[in-house]
């Protein structure tokens, strides 16, 4: 049922009971197992006494899906929210909260808790931490955080990870933090963790997600690209494509974007790229409807951010669609495609986007966003290939559900 690892854990958890458990580390790692028994463990020590304990997530959805849908599997409970977000657990009520706002945090108050429960604890606004904090001030009270790794200067990191073992005043252990890497998680098959290891992007994401590491985003974003492997002529670039996207990233002082890919057996070949300054938006319209009438039923994902240029596309018949623009999920999704090769780009028409790719490089900031410099193509890209992977899972759930 456990890992020797999770014995370790549940062990050290039963004799010293530190006031507040962190398990910390890699994706896929076995992290959320351990807590949510640790968890059920704590509540149960209280049962029948009508008393109250906090349960948190990014997002309600998340915290279901992540945490409450397993516990309801693993130990034969009901863990259904009713309208207040709340449910019954050894005769205790659980109130459960999404703290993805900055305002989040007053939904907690006059609560008096009796343990705290945070999943993806580096995801929640410090406003919601500091507050579930206050509120746990029930006699025998303790918290359980999980979390994959985040910048080094998380305030979790410094905090609460970083004082591992600090000791009360009364020889009680305060905090005691555990860290994982993807290897300690023994019921994943061989060929499972191979294949995740060779489809997690190199650098950040690769150290943090299967390392488990606490690192800074630096350096060049996409360290996958090899021009050997992912830049071709264009004769080498197939005829035959089926489907044809389109990235837009809007511009004038910079450099305004149109990316347009052929999909192939699931690959990307980004074609070709019209990259202009100062030209008028009738002009780009004009742009799009030639490409629109060379490639039948391509689709344009364009930034978000300016509805009346998307809205002016709409009017000139242009199968426009706003583009999905989470950065570092985009960027994730960009890295992921180009780790296994599934990028192509024709070389002969594509000269700003294999400039861009060399200096496209993380901001020195906690923010983890790239640096806002000859981004345009790089921008486009992001459009294309994110937005079309979230579609795909959007159909694939809606499949799986119906």
């Amino acid at each position: 049922m456990f890992s020797g690892k999770q014995r370790d854990i549940i062990q050290y958890d039963n004799k010293h009971r530190p006031i507040i458990t962190i398990l910390e580390g890699a994706v896929r790692s076995g992290k959320t197992y351990v807590n949510n028994f640790l968890w059920m463990m704590h509540v149960k020590e209280f049962k029948g006494r009508g008393v109250k304990f906090i349960m948190t997530g990014y997002t309600i959805p998340s915290l279901k899906s992540n945490v409450l849908d397993d516990i309801s599997v693993m130990f034969n409970v009901d863990t259904s929210l009713d309208k207040n977000n709340t449910f019954k657990l050894f005769g205790n009520t659980i109130h459960c909260y999404g703290t993805d706002k900055v305002d989040s945090y007053k939904r907690m108050r006059g609560i008096t808790a009796y343990g705290w429960y945070a999943n993806e604890i580096t995801l929640s606004h410090m406003n919601s931490v500091d507050q579930a904090v206050k509120r746990c001030s029930g006699e025998g009270f303790r918290m359980f955080f999980d979390t994959n790794p985040d910048h080094p200067q998380h305030p979790i990191k410094i905090d609460y990870i970083d004082k591992s073992d600090e000791v009360m005043s009364n020889g009680r252990i305060r905090v005691k933090s555990w860290h994982f890497i993807l290897d300690d998680n023994t019921t994943l098959s061989g060929d499972y963790k191979e294949n995740l290891k060779k489809s997690i992007p190199s650098g950040m994401w690769f150290d943090r997600d299967i390392l488990g590491q606490w690192v800074a985003a630096e350096g060049m974003i996409h360290r996958d690209f090899n021009y050997d492997l992912h830049v071709i002529p264009k004769d080498k670039a197939p005829k035959d494509f089926k489907e044809y996207i389109a990235g837009v990233d809007w511009g004038y002082n910079h450099p305004g974007v149109i990316g347009v890919y052929g999909i192939l057996d699931g690959k990307y070949y980004r074609l070709y790229e019209i990259v202009e300054r100062h030209k008028a938006p009738d002009w780009w319209i004009e742009e799009a409807l030639k490409i629109q009438s060379k490639h039948k039923g391509i689709v344009f994902y364009a930034d978000p951010s300016r509805a009346d240029l998307i809205e002016m596309w709409e009017n000139a018949q242009l199968n426009i669609e706003r583009a999905e623009n989470a950065v570092f999920e985009g960027l994730t999704t960009v890295g992921t495609q180009y780790k296994n090769n599934n990028v192509a780009i024709v070389k002969e028409h594509n000269a700003n986007h294999l400039s861009e790719i060399f200096y496209y490089r993380w901001k020195d900031s906690m923010k983890e966003e790239p640096i806002k410099e000859k981004d345009d193509s790089m921008d486009s890209e992001r459009y294309v290939m994110h937005t079309n992977e979230m579609k795909k899972l959007n159909q694939y759930a809606t499949v799986v559900r119906y």
